[in-house]
């Protein structure tokens, strides 16, 4: 989710701020049917699948370096007096017009309130999630699967048995070949935790974050096991 066209280094400029705020009555009177209130914790799950990838939201724990960082983006205007539900309006604006490096449709309808909402929440502020909040995401995730799809996997990797089709990274279909003369465990974990260690022929370094602390040891190899079908 790209958020570049917002300048918020210009925090007092009247004509940005006017905008925001008529972006985001607009878009909360037109969010004011169905439920009460957006669910923070699906908001994170989703954001942390669809969008974690390519944005840094330290809350989230996630550090995607395609799109600018959320807790940058919306910092400066905090601190000059933007209120969070100003950025939530913003933020959902955003996802259903999003510019051209973004794609359309990541999240929809609900799922995109619960995501406007969690970015809102979390963005440039200090500590971390707790309670179930803090479950949601990656840390909740315990099998292969899961956590392949928790973590965003799929938009970027073609992968058979997730039925997932990304071409940004290499497929993973048959890792055991693109292994080389490693064995296929130890190279496949790198790859997860350390992903500019051995970049595929054809792809570009510093494009996949690296999973190194994103991960407990048993997620890891939970997700090894799972790429190689084990």
């Amino acid at each position: 989710m790209s958020l570049a066209r917002f300048n918020f280094r210009r925090p007092r400029a009247l004509g940005y701020a006017l905008g925001a705020v008529a972006a985001a009555i607009v878009v909360l009177a037109l969010t004011a049917c169905g439920r009460d209130e957006p669910d923070l914790t699906n908001g994170k799950a989703q954001f942390v699948q669809q969008c974690g990838r390519c944005h840094v939201l330290e809350r989230a724990g996630t550090q995607g370096t395609t799109g600018p960082s959320l807790d940058a983006a919306f910092q400066a205007a905090l601190a000059d007096g933007f209120d969070r539900d100003t950025v939530e309006g913003i933020v959902e604006d955003q996802i259903a017009n999003p510019n051209v490096s973004m794609p359309a449709n990541l999240v929809t309808g609900e799922d995109a309130r619960d995501v406007a909402a969690y970015v809102a929440y979390a963005t440039a502020r200090p500590g971390e999630d707790e309670g179930a909040l803090a479950q949601a995401g990656l840390a909740g995730a315990k099998s292969g699967e899961q956590i392949f799809t928790a973590a965003g996997c799929g938009g970027c990797h073609t992968f058979g048995p997730a039925g997932t089709q990304g071409n940004i990274g290499p497929s993973l279909d048959d890792l055991a070949s693109a292994a080389g003369n490693m064995p296929p465990e130890e190279f496949v974990r790198q790859s997860i935790l350390d992903p500019d260690a051995q970049v595929a022929e054809g792809f570009n370094s510093g494009v996949m974050p690296a999973f190194e602390g994103r991960l407990t040891d048993a997620q890891v190899q939970a997700l090894v096991d799972y790429l190689l079908g084990e």
